[in-house]
């Protein structure tokens, strides 16, 4: 014991208990201030049983080493127990310092009991333990002063400048700087602010590593943040160097983040699921920055007032714009998204990849072979590339497009078309603006079974029907009759077309043209009226260099019509009737009877005659 360099005078009850005494307390002052000497061999004799020997009280002990303090112990007595154990009890504080006379650790309880020769002590009542930043409190601590662990089993709470947490099992490993929660935890992360937590992290387990800054949460992982909150079957983490928030994060196992939006509609509220998650985090204020998912990931997001978008795919990758306040991601490996918009009717996506810009558009792309599509109750879309603005509910596609507009009353009317029917189209671009119009662009075809429109360009508006091409229109059908096995066929073109649902009307025009099966008509502009099935023409008018040809015979006027239910085409303004051998013939009308193959010459006037022609 010649180690000590400050004692105080003890009166002593009986001199053989007091040199036990003395012994004993030697060995733990030295034990506790990190002194690792061998202790005396003296044999030190158990009390008598069920009594306390209580010799020493007022206990202060200071150690020294190279001319330096380096501990200071105190309490309010030490005794040896009916247990066999050394106890220093009542207020207990011991203090290691550092080269400078810092303060490195510093311990405070009610009692430190050990069993002689032992580096393990068990400290109670009231225990608080500062050391490497660290705060622990509790009821009871085991301390290995070999292995430099603090633990209990029994309930306490841990506390840095900015994270605290509590557990029923708590340990803290000195030389690594490493604090282990067990039991069911819960850690709260104080902004950089101070002004409230940043985050919550609870768990089953939490083990986390000052000095490299890194955490583990196994078994029912979550962190509960001010715009977020996750859940997974693990999680680990990096914290930033001041530990005022996370730097990043990693769940796995069944993985959720809720995003919880901060709109009063509840747009910005979403969720992401995968069996991985890597999150990366803003800390300047602290929030959510970047998402990467892999593994059955699952994109859900409200992104307007009434509207959601979800997506399912291999990985997805997610970044907020803190600026504007809206989350851009992408996702690839085969994808699959659900659209809904407040008033319409959802649509579905499938393809290669996905992405969903600023502009709150959702962009789906296909691969080589097999396009992107777009299906809802109105319209099944196919393409290269598909866009959704989710906001509107329109949808652009482009580099080659293939689809139908679905019968049914959530279509609206497709020109003459037939709303019973489906309306197959093709063209290299296609837009669709909800109860505005839908257009088509570059080779356009529309199919309705045997009936068909081209044109380089077509526009449907809103859901009246209303319809007009252009760049060169050309339009055929096909009507069977009633107990005909033929079907008749009518073809109708021009320039530039346009259809009035109101009166069925489609006026073509600049270089207009009809073609029936026993005649053909060209003008600068025909107006047709389309049977109520889109399957026929019941009649017509034309102006402006009027032309039809039968046969042989043309004839030439300033204006025509067309009775379908007379099969009679009628020429008026100066009719003219020509042959092939350059023959012709003059008349006030001139009328082509196409059911009986004949051509009527009418002059009108006093001496009115009508001359018949065979075609």
């Amino acid at each position: 014991m010649s180690a000590q360099r400050a004692t105080a005078p003890v009166r002593f009850v009986r001199l053989a208990a007091a040199v036990v005494v003395l012994v004993l307390a030697a060995v733990l002052i030295v034990r506790l201030a990190g002194r690792r000497g061998a202790p005396p061999s003296a044999v030190v004799q158990p009390p008598p049983e069920d009594r306390t020997v209580d010799l020493k009280e007022r206990v202060r002990h200071q150690e020294f080493r190279d001319g330096r303090l380096v501990a200071d112990i105190r309490g309010a007595s030490f005794f040896l127990g009916p247990d066999g154990r050394n106890h220093l009890a009542g207020s207990v504080e011991v203090v290691n310092l550092g080269p400078a006379g810092e303060m490195v650790s510093r311990l405070s309880a009610d009692e430190v009991v050990y069993d002689p020769g032992s580096l393990r002590f068990t400290v109670k009542g009231h225990v608080h333990v500062e050391a490497g930043g660290v705060v622990l409190e509790g009821d009871a601590f085991e301390y290995d002063k070999t292995a430099g662990l603090y633990g209990t089993t029994g309930g306490g709470r841990f506390t840095s400048e900015r994270i605290s947490g509590g557990a029923p099992e708590i340990s803290y490993r000195e030389s690594a700087e490493e604090v282990r929660l067990g039991g069911g935890f819960r850690v709260e992360i104080a902004g950089r602010d101070g002004a409230g937590r940043a985050l919550a992290i609870s768990g089953d387990s939490f083990v986390y590593e000052r000095r490299e800054h890194r955490g583990r949460v196994d078994g029912r992982a979550a962190l509960d943040g001010a715009e977020f909150g996750s859940v997974s079957a693990a999680a680990s983490f990096i914290a930033t160097q001041d530990e005022s928030s996370l730097g990043s994060a990693v769940l796995e196992g069944a993985a959720k983040v809720v995003f919880r939006g901060t709109a009063l509609a509840g747009e910005g509220k979403g969720e992401v699921g995968a069996d991985r998650i890597a999150v990366d985090f803003d800390t300047d204020p602290f929030g959510l920055g970047s998402i990467q998912t892999t593994g059955g990931s699952s994109v859900s997001f409200r992104s307007a007032a009434e509207g959601t978008e979800t997506v399912l795919s291999p990985t997805a990758l997610l970044s907020f714009d803190r600026v504007n306040g809206l989350w851009t991601w992408s996702a690839s490996g085969g994808i699959r998204a659900e659209v809904t918009t407040a008033g319409r009717p959802g649509r579905t996506l499938d393809g290669e990849e996905a992405v969903f810009d600023a502009a709150r558009i959702l962009h789906v792309s296909g691969r080589s072979g097999r396009p992107a599509v777009a299906d809802s109750a109105e319209v099944r879309i196919e393409a290269p590339s598909i866009s959704v603005a989710t906001h509107t509910g329109g949808v652009l596609a482009m580099g080659g497009v293939a689809g139908v507009l679905k019968s049914g009353e959530e279509r609206g009317a497709v020109g003459f078309f037939s709303r019973s029917d489906d309306v197959a189209f093709s063209s290299r671009r296609f837009e669709l603006r909800p109860e505005i119009s839908t257009s088509f662009a570059g080779n356009v075809l529309v199919r309705q079974g045997t009936d068909i429109l081209r044109a380089e360009e077509l526009e449907l508006a809103g859901d009246t029907g209303r319809m007009s091409g252009g760049g060169g229109v050309a339009v055929t059908l096909t009507e069977t009759a009633p107990g005909e096995a033929l079907a008749r066929t009518i073809e109708l073109g021009g320039q530039e077309m346009a259809y009035r649902p109101d009166a069925r009307t489609l006026t073509l025009s600049s270089k207009a043209y009809v073609r029936l099966p026993e005649a053909g008509l060209e003008a600068g502009r025909i107006s047709a009226v389309i049977g109520r099935e889109g399957k026929n023409v019941e009649s017509l008018s034309a102006a402006l260099g009027v032309i039809v040809a039968k046969g042989r015979y043309k004839g030439r006027a300033e204006s025509a019509s067309y009775d379908a239910a007379a099969d009679r085409i009628t020429l008026t303004g100066h009719p003219v009737l020509t042959d092939e051998k350059g023959g012709s013939a003059r008349g006030d009308k001139l009328t082509f009877d196409l059911a009986d193959d004949k051509i009527l010459i009418e002059n009108e006037g006093q001496g009115r005659t009508t001359t018949v022609v065979r075609s």
